[in-house]
């Protein structure tokens, strides 16, 4: 079961982001004049990153999104938090050890820009059931470069430049070249 969306955020996950503490490495303070990369808003042109989310080797999502560079001043706020949202079917216990249901369960998977950096976008990662935050994290997607995180074993997320022509319709899938899914 799989299906994508652009929604806000609950309560719940928004709060529980606004508490996760953001770290990366050689951080410093913002500056306004600050030339960043940032997703979506006025990058309608621009190039576009791959997102790629895949469990024990198994495509669970993937889409691209446009990028561009701006003066963090002059980045202006979207007025609804824009959230990549995606949902499979998974055992939860996976992700937390003291989770106690069994079998599989629906999961509910969100990614949103969560901050801006001169080489990489930074983008908040979410896992949740119906009732419980399963994972919380970052993921650090270079705007030049591949990128992977695996903070759960099996759990892979991607980043990559796209080749023109690669970015997704908004609300649908990637389809990846060569698999014809």
């Amino acid at each position: 079961m799989s299906t994508t969306a652009t929604r806000l955020l609950s309560p719940v996950a928004a709060l529980a982001l606004a508490l996760t503490p953001v770290t990366v490495s050689g951080q410093t303070r913002a500056v306004p004049g600050e030339v960043v990369w940032h997703w979506f808003g006025e990058c309608a042109s621009s190039d576009s990153l791959v997102l790629e989310v895949s469990l024990d080797g198994k495509s669970l999502y993937s889409s691209a999104f446009p990028i561009c560079q701006a003066r963090r001043r002059d980045i202006r706020p979207e007025p609804q938090q824009r959230i990549l949202e995606f949902r499979f079917d998974a055992v939860a216990h996976r992700f937390k050890r003291q989770y106690r249901a069994t079998g599989a369960q629906p999961i509910e998977g969100n990614v949103w820009e969560a901050g801006r950096e001169r080489n990489a976008i930074l983008l908040g990662v979410q896992f949740v059931t119906e009732d419980q935050v399963l994972l919380n994290m970052h993921h650090v997607a270079r705007a030049d470069a591949a990128s992977r995180s695996e903070r759960i074993r099996g759990l892979v997320i991607t980043t990559r430049p796209a080749r023109r022509g690669e970015r997704s319709p908004p609300g649908t899938r990637l389809k990846l070249p060569g698999t014809g899914k």
